[in-house]
């Protein structure tokens, strides 16, 4: 296989929080009407979740 970059376990809390943070200003966006811009955020939301399963995969294939 590829080597891969190595990830620390401090990278996943960063993208966890990052999903925490979309997660909130998706509801808020939502509750103040603002749906397109609620969209572009739910659209960003699946990409950070697609980073934090990538992280953990790194996490995975890094450990000793």
């Amino acid at each position: 296989m590829r080597p891969i970059k190595i990830a620390a376990r401090s990278d996943r809390e960063a993208v966890r929080s990052a999903i925490d943070h979309l997660r909130h200003a998706r509801n808020l966006l939502a509750r103040g009407g603002a749906l397109r811009a609620a969209a572009a955020v739910r659209k960003a939301l699946r990409s950070a979740e697609g980073a934090a399963r990538h992280v953990d995969h790194r996490i995975r294939r890094s450990a000793p």
